[in-house]
């Protein structure tokens, strides 16, 4: 997440917003790869899909601060307070140097993409059929875009509505410019020059005491398409952010390359050797816009001659690109390392572990570090997920703990004879280690409530964790049966459990994830009504902290413990083991 909370950052992130929107401005650059290149893209898309049901819940309810904290509010109004200063500081700025110094304005861009594409592709690693593939559709998409026949102008509401959404796609997604394609859809005389221009007179006269504008009625109706088209913009940026935020979590890999692609294939938008062609009436006279303007419709595309021209122009898509990385070097260098780690498994958005481990390093006062969870179908590429995400550790749990073995290079050699694991840590050479830190936690959250009388347990699951309980008890001298639906030799079925076998084993440890949220209903069927006092209950789930399982036990007189214990211990044992 950037930091906002000091007036350095606070500025620093207005004029990210203010360089995102100048990029805006000029037909054929994307606001979306300065967001892309500066490295705050994701955490963009990610505020914007927070505009959602439960922020709308929370506006209702009038509960402002908890909305305001919840979409990111600090760290948007920063980047959107620099796009409107741009729009009327910046962006009159580009408007006069590319009215006099054309083919050097569009050099500079075009070497500050050509600088984009360098820095995007030196860091990405997973390079396979697939990723290639999406780098050339982005391409062929990018640049036949860049080769489309624009529309004619439509005021039309409704058009400039969709004009709004459609355009938005040059803030959201990088190497789309949101100008070029109103270029395209024929509104960017309307909508970028006209009904900004008429916004920024209406401000003038306000300020001035001038109360007048209404009067206008050519005025009044620009100012009408300009509140049309910024609602059907933010209509698209937070449609765009939901959709984008659900391919970056689930497709990044390809979903980077196309951007990569769809940036090469702007090059073409912005080659700096080139003739406007303006637009014409019937016969053939240039029209104008309300500034007295010639209206550009699209551009004629040239080879240059080797003229001093065009060695200058030369020059200045060098210093663009240049711009770009010095600007990457610099941030680099300012940014702290950020040590990242995470959870990975299956259906676990009950997990704790995510607000565990950030309460922990608030509380302890531990900077550039983040935990975060990722919720896989499977893990056939949780190497390019380490990668990608630049992990130093993670934890394991359902159903990856014994899956997850084939993709380690080394285990340590109590992970080794358990069979499963719960903890990898990325070593200095990149290689994956694999620890089980679950032993340690079932362990030392059992022994205060073991009593002589509990020399025996049953273990309900055979699961990746039932193994680390099992370790566990062998170290306890604790007697134990494993019960499965699926019992091999030496297992129960739990059909063969009966009252003798529950009298017997006075320990009963819960393995399965039968009781987890959002299923609290679920429990393993064993015959409860032989549970005593003299039982102890363990259910490694922990959310809900009192299980069915531990309910039914609890009912019967048995003491109860559930995993919120254990978890604790097992996430410390892996900060100590990723700390090492």
């Amino acid at each position: 997440m950037e930091k906002t909370h000091s007036i350095k950052h606070q500025t620093i992130l207005i004029l990210k917003g203010l360089a995102m929107g100048a990029a805006n401005k000029v037909p054929g650059v994307s606001g979306g790869v300065v967001a892309f290149v500066a490295g705050f893209y994701e955490e963009f898309i990610f505020s914007l899909q927070r505009f959602n049901a439960h922020a709308f819940r929370l506006l209702l309810k009038k509960e402002f601060s908890a909305f305001y904290k919840y979409v990111n509010g600090k760290f948007l109004s920063l980047l959107f307070l620099g796009m409107l200063i741009s729009y009327f500081s910046v962006s009159k700025l580009l408007d006069y140097w590319i009215k006099h110094y054309e083919v050097y304005v569009w050099s500079v861009f075009f070497g500050m993409i050509i600088g984009s594409i360098f820095y995007i592709a030196k860091d990405f690693k997973d390079w396979k059929i697939t990723t290639y593939s999406a780098v050339a559709i982005g391409i062929i998409l990018g640049v036949s875009i860049s080769f489309l026949d624009p529309a004619t102008e439509n005021d039309n509401l409704f058009f400039v509505f969709l004009c709004g959404i459609i355009s938005v796609s040059g803030m959201t997604l990088p190497g789309f410019s949101g100008s070029f394609i109103l270029i395209l859809l024929g509104n960017y005389v309307l909508l970028l020059v006209d009904s900004v221009n008429a916004l920024f007179d209406t401000v003038y006269e306000l300020l001035s005491g001038d109360f007048s504008f209404y009067k206008d009625l050519y005025r009044v109706k620009m100012l009408k398409i300009l509140v049309v088209f910024t609602f059907g913009s933010l209509v698209g940026l937070v449609t765009f952010s939901h959709v984008l935020n659900y391919i970056l979590k689930h497709y990044k890999s390809v979903t980077t390359a196309s951007i990569l692609g769809f940036i090469i294939g702007s090059l073409g938008v912005v080659w700096p050797f080139k003739f406007a062609i303006f637009k014409t009436d019937s016969l053939k006279n240039t029209l104008i816009d309300s500034k007295g303007q010639p209206i550009i419709i699209n551009y004629e595309r040239y080879l240059p001659e080797l003229n001093p021209e065009t060695f200058i122009a030369i020059v200045f898509i060098i210093l663009g690109a240049v711009i770009v990385l010095g600007l990457g070097y610099v941030e680099l260098k300012l940014k702290p390392t950020m040590n990242n780690f995470g959870l990975i498994g299956k259906d676990i958005s009950y997990s704790f572990s995510e607000l565990y481990f950030t309460e922990k390093f608030k509380n302890s006062d531990i900077k550039n570090t983040k935990y975060k969870t990722f919720d896989i179908e499977n893990i056939d590429n949780i190497k390019e997920l380490i990668s990608n995400e630049n992990l130093s550790g993670l934890n394991v749990t359902i159903p990856y703990k014994q899956e997850i073995l084939p993709f380690l290079d080394q285990l340590n050699s109590t992970s080794a004879q358990i069979g499963a694991v719960n903890c990898i840590k990325v070593m200095k050479n990149g290689t994956l280690k694999g620890y089980n830190t679950d032993y340690y936690g079932f362990k030392d959250s059992l022994k205060p409530y073991l009593q002589k009388h509990h020399t025996h347990a049953l273990i309900l699951g055979t699961g990746g964790a039932s193994k680390a309980v099992a370790y566990a008890l062998d170290r306890l001298n604790i007697k134990y049966k494993f019960v499965s639906r699926k019992p091999t030799q030496g297992q129960l079925n739990y059909t063969n459990i009966t009252a003798d076998v529950i009298l017997k084993h006075t320990l009963i440890i819960n393995c399965t994830p039968l009781g987890t949220y959002p299923n609290i209903t679920a429990c393993p069927n064993i015959p409860y009504f032989n549970i005593t006092r003299r039982h102890l209950m363990y259910d490694l789930i922990y959310n809900p902290e009192v299980s069915a399982f531990l309910a039914k036990g609890q009912s019967q007189g048995a003491t109860i413990v559930n995993g919120g214990e254990m978890l604790r211990i097992q996430a410390e044992k892996s900060w100590e083991i990723w700390n090492r």
